[in-house]
């Protein structure tokens, strides 16, 4: 048992409950304590009636367990004392007796009793009921908790109704002008964003705030960026009759007005009596703050005069604040619009110049290329005929390398065309006016046929081909230009940067596109080589014209740079896209584009 010295002590402890025991007999006692005590409860136990009112008015328990045969005081005399005292009237008590006749029952219920138990008990019946009386103590004492709890919020609330009615009455008002001024900053924010004027804007902001908030006078002061004088922006009611100060009618050629120090983040307002006297006026000055203005980041103020008798409220200054940041964000837009126009345009001129510049050129390099390959093709005719001429230039020049000049001449030149035609074919692409011409072909004869010329050059450089086409690809209207030069492209990009043992390989087929239906396939297209990588942070580049791989040629063939450049236009010219991945030394460039009209099955 756990002893305690005081009932303080015991308060700390949390059980389930406080239940007194009243039984004359020692054995009684110890059997439902320890029956009792076992399911958590604390129990204190008395042998006497007198005994156990003393216990109870001392510190009241949360249930008495009361026997009715006693010496000195029966149950029934105890149960009527504890009801009279104030402390422990509400105790529930349950009667344990061996009387089990009705009358005795009825007597103990008619005491004041809660519940009866009849010896010998039950140890589920007695923890049920003594459960049972301890749930509705618990129960009954909240319940009088929240009617005392009740009482007090109906008086608090009886109380703030007074005060809450008062406040309505006030705060209406304020709630219907602040929807005003709310509706009202909307009206003129919408309207000054709109804008990408500044002389509108702040025009719009003056009529919009002077009419709104009633006053006679309103002007906005621009004092920045650096204009040489102030610009003003006024209203002026048509009905008031205010006589402005003189400072506030000078003209803007007189430069006599200069911002006044407000702090960004406030303004400044007072009565003003002017001299000689005259009616006094109430003004509003609020800064137009920009903080990406140079020096004090003021751009101007906005001013309102109304008559004294009328002062501005906080609502109405707040307002005007809010409608003096709209003005500067929406003069910020206006002058960022403005450089943003006038580097669009520098921008547009440049770019002309230079498509301007490479069309000409390109133009200008094209003919006599052409012409110098013409001649070469011609002295390479005579020569393969017959030798003579070559002979003679040999003889001529004792240098026996003279064919091989020819050639790399030759090559040359096809490469210099090459790269006439795709600047031409770029510039054609950017100008949106390279014309397509659609040819019915059968994709597998043509892309085998394109193919074809690459076997002989990848076995010369101990490289591997593959060509994996299917043989269901359908016939479809394209562009055999562009299918042509894509194709080559790729295919020449892998040949040259493939080392010896490399293999390249290039498949084609069709796949189902889940985006569009079923009836619409996809043509793809990929070319995959071996032995090389491309770098991240490069495969974002690969597609821009002029760019060219460093250090990835094993064959030191070169390259414009406009080769991929060209191919990504062609394939978006035809609908499609392109991409590119590589990795564990491998790159594979995917090109897709929709065939709308698939003519067999697959």
């Amino acid at each position: 048992m756990i002893m305690l010295n005081s009932f303080a002590e015991l308060n700390q402890i949390q059980y389930q409950g406080h239940i007194l025991i009243v039984d004359d007999s020692p054995d009684n006692l110890r059997l439902l304590s320890r029956m009792i005590e076992a399911q958590g409860y604390f129990v204190r136990k008395a042998l006497s009636g007198r005994l156990a009112i003393q216990s109870a008015e001392r510190n009241p328990p949360d249930l008495i367990l009361l026997d009715i045969t006693m010496p000195e005081m029966n149950g029934y005399e105890v149960c009527r004392q504890l009801k009279v005292l104030p402390a422990t009237a509400q105790i529930p008590i349950i009667f344990i007796s061996a009387l089990n006749q009705v009358e005795d029952k009825v007597r103990a219920f008619a005491m004041g009793g809660k519940d009866y138990i009849t010896k010998p008990f039950q140890e589920l019946e007695v923890l049920a009921r003594v459960q049972n009386q301890l749930l509705v103590q618990q129960q009954r004492r909240q319940l009088e908790q929240e009617i005392c709890d009740r009482q007090h919020m109906e008086a608090e609330v009886r109380r703030l109704n007074v005060d809450l009615e008062q406040q309505v009455q006030a705060h209406t008002v304020e709630l219907q002008q602040s929807l005003k001024f709310e509706l009202t900053l909307k009206r003129i924010t919408d309207k000054v964003r709109d804008s990408l004027d500044p002389d509108q804007i702040l025009q719009t902001a003056v009529t919009e705030l002077a009419i709104a908030l009633e006053v006679d006078y309103c002007d906005a002061i621009l004092t920045a960026p650096a204009p040489s004088l102030p610009l003003h922006y006024q209203y002026h009611a048509p009905t008031s009759t205010m006589q402005l100060p003189d400072w506030m009618t000078l003209t803007a050629e007189t430069d006599l007005i200069r911002p006044i120090p407000v702090s960004p983040e406030g303004c400044s307002f007072c009565p003003w009596t002017p001299e000689p006297p005259s009616e006094p006026l109430a003004i509003l000055v609020s800064p137009i703050f920009d903080d990406q203005v140079a020096q004090s980041g003021t751009l101007g103020n906005l001013w309102l005069l109304k008559s004294a008798l009328f002062s501005f409220s906080s609502m109405e200054v707040h307002l005007v604040q809010q409608v003096a940041n709209q003005c500067a964000i929406a003069l910020r837009q206006a002058r960022l619009y403005a450089a943003t126009q006038a580097q669009v345009d520098n921008l547009a001129r440049l770019n002309q110049l230079k498509d301007d510049f490479l069309s000409t050129v390109s133009h200008e390099l094209r003919t006599p290329i052409a012409s110098m390959k013409m001649v070469l093709k011609l002295l390479m005719t005579v020569t393969s005929e017959g030798r003579n001429l070559m002979a003679e230039i040999t003889q001529l020049s004792g240098n026996q390398n003279v064919p091989e000049y020819f050639r790399v001449l030759q090559e040359e030149c096809d490469r210099e065309l090459k790269l006439v035609e795709d600047l031409l074919s770029l510039q054609h692409m950017e100008a949106g006016n390279y014309a397509s011409t659609l040819v019915a072909l059968n994709l597998h004869t043509v892309i085998m046929h394109l193919v074809e010329p690459f076997e002989s050059r990848a076995q010369r450089q101990q490289q591997t081909l593959q060509v994996q086409v299917s043989p269901n690809l359908p016939d479809v209207s394209v562009d055999l230009r562009i299918l042509t030069r894509i194709l080559t492209e790729l295919l020449s990009n892998a040949c040259k940067y493939t080392p010896a043992g490399g293999q390249i390989m290039v498949r084609a087929d069709l796949l189902p596109d889940s985006q569009i239906t079923s009836t619409l396939s996809l043509l793809q297209l990929l070319v995959l080589n071996t032995g090389v990588e491309i770098a991240a942070t490069e495969q974002t580049q690969i597609f821009e014209k002029f760019y060219r791989i460093p250090n990835h040629d094993p064959w030191k063939y070169g390259g414009t740079g406009l080769g991929l450049a060209l191919v990504k236009k062609l394939v978006e010219q035809m609908g499609g896209e392109i991409m590119v991945q590589s990795a564990n030394q491998q790159t594979c460039f995917q090109v897709q584009w929709r065939l709308p009209d698939v003519s067999c099955e697959h």
